[in-house]
């Protein structure tokens, strides 16, 4: 099988740590934390400042890593289908591409392809041109445009932010359940 992960709020904490930095930042540039997410220049500054550190720092969630190991073992495939992009930083040291790879080998996860400039409607497309499976995202704009592609997708919530009844799972263990044992009757529920 196929499995599509997405990474940031997937598979580690990144709007935790981004709100850690625009704390810093907003500190460091005298400025209130809100200013610099509701503004273009400043918020392009301070991505430009600080997303290596974010994508470098991020934490894994718990059980990830093992269960992607363990879905991996048994002969899947793993393909990372991320909206990282070089397109948007011109200041950083490193390509996207190598913080994610680095990221991924200091957390022990091996995979198969990495997919990047994957948004907006693009991600959908991508899970249907590479035979995804099934997708785990935490987006619902993702989840609802990659089941419309006609692919099935876990919507991942760590955080009780959706109200879903299908679909959906709450930590990385669920989602072992679901690609392991429960695939079927998971997407055929009523």
């Amino acid at each position: 099988m196929r499995i599509g992960v997405d990474i940031d709020d997937t598979m580690c904490r990144t709007t935790e740590i981004v709100h850690e930095y625009i704390e810093k930042y907003a500190q460091e540039h005298h400025l209130n934390d809100l200013d610099i997410m509701n503004d273009e220049v400043l918020k392009r500054e301070f991505f430009e400042t600080y997303i290596e550190q974010i994508y470098t720092n991020a934490v894994i969630k718990r059980s990830c890593a093992d269960v992607i190991r363990r879905l991996k073992n048994k002969g899947n495939e793993i393909y990372l289908v991320s909206a990282r992009s070089d397109t948007f930083f011109t200041n950083t040291k490193h390509h996207v591409l190598e913080i994610t790879e680095e990221w991924l080998k200091k957390n022990g996860i091996v995979v198969d392809q990495i997919i990047l400039d994957a948004f907006g409607d693009k991600k959908a497309e991508i899970c249907k041109k590479y035979h995804i499976d099934i997708m785990i995202d935490d987006n619902p704009f993702n989840y609802q445009k990659i089941l419309e592609k006609g692919c099935k997708c876990i919507l991942f919530d760590d955080r009780a932010k959706y109200s879903l009844d299908e679909n959906y799972a709450t930590n990385w263990i669920e989602v072992e359940k679901v690609v392991e044992k429960n695939y079927f009757d998971f997407f055929h529920r009523k």
